[in-house]
């Protein structure tokens, strides 16, 4: 197996650490996450970094009750270690959506025997260019740190920042000539900038302010020091050519290929890399890149992103350019690219040393592609877990493909995976899937589901709860049941469908996200159960954290599949004109959105007051205040200015969260089904609503939203299930 030969880069990776973290017992960072992540069980962890005679990565567990002793070569796998420990004998669990940790005082059981498992894979990467924008542009430093202990102790060793590139950028086009007011006019907010850095948008919302690039270089800066501490590479952005669409107009003669639009906006130009100004603009980035952030061992570059054009530019020489520019400042450099669509393309890698490459295959979820060592010509590649879109809350992912198919290739001779890569869009949607697919990178066979969701619904809720049980299994043969099969006639298939009570209103609504799956893979009445088995649950497990997230999710995901039902009862009773049965079943649709809405505010992990609750400490006016607020609704709803939306983005960013359902879509349903009311009873067609308009005029509305949850999850989700005719028999729903 090639994977062996990788293990160096990590391992010397682990040593880029802060001048205040050498002064430190070398394990006092990973230390530092226990202690974050489980303050009552810490003190019982002792963690020793000790690598071995071949430098071979690994962890092992060993120890006696209330003593447990974890070693490992790197802090990213001593803290997996930890983690298997906790799965596997503690039966306990920390998700990135609640944590199970039991009872306060509980001392840690010995393993029964000594655990050792060698690391797999040199890179277990984590993060989409696109986490940027739907889940982290405005997160404050704390909620930066849980992300990073919630991946580290997964394992992770590599995760992308883009936070505060966008001064870099800055700097570099000052360097090039620009004023500061024409590049903080080019610089996008935070929640859209990451799409700047991929070549697709430049100028929305402008002009960003000095302040907010200097602080977020500061986090940026405070960010990655904390990565580096743990022994984590923090993947940088590159530099590939894109530059302001008046790039020559300061420099007379320069080769810029106007790029066109990008759903509707104006991309930024793309210089040829053959262009003398390339090399000093691409000099100056990594220069200013340097001086703030320091150095990776991987840069993120995609030149032609989602219909970027080369012009009379001919491929290969541009690629070897930008690869030339990028080893002159930083030599032993991998160039990650994705494997996506259509990119990389044979063209563009042809010219390339791909020994210096790295490919996140992130398609795998949705086309099963068997040859990509071939079509990836000898560069390594990191096989992709991508199950959601735009930070969408669906219930839902392809696990055969992690379970089964991922470690079936890996070990194919002369394999060319070298690790795994978390791509989804947003983050912290469906633990299950994360679960999995972070401990693939620790199994060398597949793994046969249905045990390993068992042993999941344990840890998950703390005990073998025969209704626990069940719940999961009914999960798995449905929202997550589905598997790649190279079908492209139903939209983005590698993510579930998402709710249509977050579509923008049509009766013929068949999903709210352009480009989201049109069509179920499971049959609803198959998922419902799980929610009455969760009601289930016996009563000394409904405190868990990880129980009250999963019944909400549950509920949720069930209620969300109703509208599927409800909607086309809806679309017959108008086109039949039967005025009584359109009243009754959009009463009943408005109805469960607000049930919906009362059961989401009951959870700390859907709320739009979270979500918002992050943005004001950014700005430093009330016009920037304004402007940072706009970004961060905009984003959810109608994603961009009227052309961008209505050419297809809007709802791309649609989630189940309450207050977004309350007042976004539930009000949207309530304006449309009031107009075809009103066309029922005149005869006449019904008024065009102009939904851009109420987005944006929604996304400047200054009102504030809870932060905090109220109200009783169990209760909420008890409701519904009545309504649904779901709910335990009486005997068994006493609520205790």
């Amino acid at each position: 197996m090639l994977r062996k030969q990788f293990f160096a880069i990590p391992l010397l990776t682990a040593s880029l650490v802060t001048g205040s973290a050498r002064a430190e017992s070398p394990t006092a960072p990973a230390q530092a996450v226990l202690q974050r992540l489980m303050p009552n069980l810490a003190p019982q962890f002792q963690l020793a970094l000790i690598p071995k005679p071949d430098h071979k990565d690994y962890f092992r567990v060993t120890g006696t009750q209330g003593h447990i002793r974890v070693e490992a070569a790197t802090r990213p796998t001593l803290l997996y270690g930890v983690n298997w420990y906790l799965k596997y004998v503690a039966h306990l669990q920390i998700s990135p959506d609640g944590s199970q940790l039991g009872p306060p005082n509980l001392s840690l059981p010995a393993p029964s025997a000594p655990i050792e498992k060698p690391a797999l894979y040199p890179w277990r990467y984590a993060l989409n260019e696109n986490v940027d924008g739907y889940s982290a542009p405005y997160w404050d430093q704390q909620r930066w740190q849980h992300e990073i202990d919630i991946l580290a102790l997964s394992g992770t060793n590599a995760i992308l920042i883009e936070r505060g590139m966008d001064l870099v950028l800055y700097q570099t086009f000052r360097d090039a000539g620009y004023s500061d007011q024409a590049i903080r006019n080019w610089i996008v907010q935070p929640a859209h900038q990451n799409w700047q850095l991929m070549g697709n948008m430049c100028c929305f919302e402008a002009p960003i302010s000095m302040e907010l690039l200097e602080k977020r270089s500061r986090s940026a800066q405070q960010i990655i020091a904390s990565l580096r501490s743990l022994g984590i590479t923090p993947v940088l952005p590159g530099y590939y050519g894109i530059v302001p669409a008046d790039f020559a107009s300061l420099h007379p003669g320069a080769h810029v290929i106007t790029q066109g639009d990008w759903n509707g906006f104006t991309r930024p130009g793309w210089l040829d890399p053959r262009d003398p100004n390339f090399n000093k603009l691409a000099a100056s980035f990594y220069r200013h890149q340097h001086a703030l952030y320091g150095d990776s061992a991987i840069y993120d570059m995609e030149i032609f992103q989602e219909g970027g054009a080369a012009g009379d530019v001919p491929v290969p020489e541009a690629a070897k350019k930008v690869q030339q520019a990028l080893m002159h400042d930083h030599p032993n450099a991998l160039w990650m690219l994705l494997g996506w669509q259509q990119n990389p393309t044979q063209e563009l890698l042809s010219s390339l040393d791909t020994s210096h490459v790295l490919i996140a295959e992130i398609e795998q979820g949705r086309i099963p592609r068997e040859d990509r060592d071939r079509e990836f010509r000898g560069a390594s590649w990191l096989y992709g877990g991508l199950w959601e879109f735009g930070g969408r809350t669906t219930m839902g992912a392809p696990l055969y493909d992690y379970a089964v198919r991922l470690p079936q290739m890996a070990a194919q001779p002369n394999s060319r995976i070298v690790g795994t890569a978390i791509f989804t869009e947003g983050m912290d949607t469906n633990p299950f899937a994360f679960d999995l697919y972070t401990e693939m990178a620790w199994h060398a066979n597949p793994v046969t589901l249905t045990e390993w969701t068992d042993a999941y619904a344990i840890r998950r809720y703390g005990a073998n709860d025969p209704h626990a049980q069940s719940a999961w299994q009914i999960l798995l043969k449905t929202a997550y049941g589905y598997r790649a099969d190279g079908n492209t006639q139903h939209g983005e298939r590698d993510a579930s469908q998402d709710s249509i009570f977050n579509a923008q209103p049509s009766l013929t609504a068949t999903r709210a996200a352009t480009w989201s799956p049109d069509v179920l893979r499971y049959n609803p009445s198959d998922f419902a159960p799980a929610l009455t088995e969760l009601l289930l649950v016996t009563p000394a497990l409904r405190s868990t954290e990880t129980y009250r997230y999963d019944l909400v999710d549950v509920a949720r995901q069930t209620m969300a599949n109703e509208g599927r039902r409800l909607l086309p009862l809806i679309k017959q009773a108008y086109d039949t004109k039967d005025k009584t049965a359109f009243a009754t079943l959009t009463k009943q649709w408005l109805r469960d959105m607000e049930l919906q809405n009362q059961l989401l505010q009951t959870s700390p992990f859907f709320l739009l007051g979270k979500w918002l609750s992050f943005v004001p400490r950014w700005a430093s006016s009330p016009e920037e205040l304004d402007r940072l607020n706009y970004d961060a609704r905009s984003i959810l709803t109608t994603w961009g200015d009227r052309k961008a939306s209505e050419y297809g983005l809007h709802e791309y960013g649609n989630r189940d969260w309450a207050g977004l359902t309350s007042d976004y879509y539930m009000v949207r349903w309530q304006m449309y089904f009031d107009s075809l009311s009103t066309a029922l009873n005149t005869g006449e067609a019904p008024k065009t609503i102009d939904w851009y308009a109420f987005g944006d005029q929604w996304n400047h509305s200054q009102k504030a939203y809870d932060a905090t949850a109220h109200g009783d999850s169990y209760d909420a989700a008890l409701a519904i299930a009545h309504t649904l005719h779901l709910a335990p028999n009486q005997q068994s729903e006493a609520h205790q």
